[in-house]
């Protein structure tokens, strides 16, 4: 009575993120079109094209399915469906399935789907553990007190300059 009749079983779609991102893409390179040179974007670029050259944008970069790199990319996220042949200095790295990668990468975050290639070395900075400031904290002076509670070991001297 209340229940789902088999004709009202809810559709599943997939819509490709590339598809989703591409209302927000500043820059486009078209599937046919090819650049030679190096090419500098201050918004969301999508690469179908061929580019010869090295690519910089201060927002994203996405590398299409029929796209190809030739150069080295320097950008805040780059996501790749098709084939980049350099290297990548980026926040964060997608590959894609049916992406390929031949380069060296340096990033902070890396996100490669089932069915991604990467060839090449990849260096990822790490987040350095805090200091501790208790290191920095020698006493002036030596209180016996000190002694007996284990913090400061009995061969301990402190000499003053």
């Amino acid at each position: 009575m209340f229940g789902r009749k088999e004709s009202e079983k809810p559709v599943e779609t997939y819509t490709s993120p590339a598809k989703v991102q591409s209302t927000q893409i500043r820059t486009l390179i078209s599937e046919g079109c090819k650049f030679e040179g190096n090419l500098f974007s201050p918004g969301s670029t999508k690469i179908d094209g061929i580019v010869r050259g090295n690519l910089t944008g201060e927002s994203g970069l996405i590398i299409g399915e029929k796209g190809s790199i030739e150069g080295d990319i320097m950008s805040i996220e780059v996501t790749i469906y098709g084939i980049v042949k350099g290297n990548v200095k980026a926040d964060k790295l997608e590959v894609k399935k049916g992406g390929k990668i031949y380069g060296d990468v340096k990033i902070n975050q890396l996100v490669m789907e089932p069915g991604g290639i990467f060839t090449g070395h990849c260096m990822m900075n790490e987040e350095k553990p805090p200091v501790k400031s208790e290191a920095f904290n020698i006493p002036k002076e030596i209180k016996p007190e000190m002694k007996k509670e284990g913090k400061i070991d009995e061969n301990v001297q402190i000499k003053k300059f």
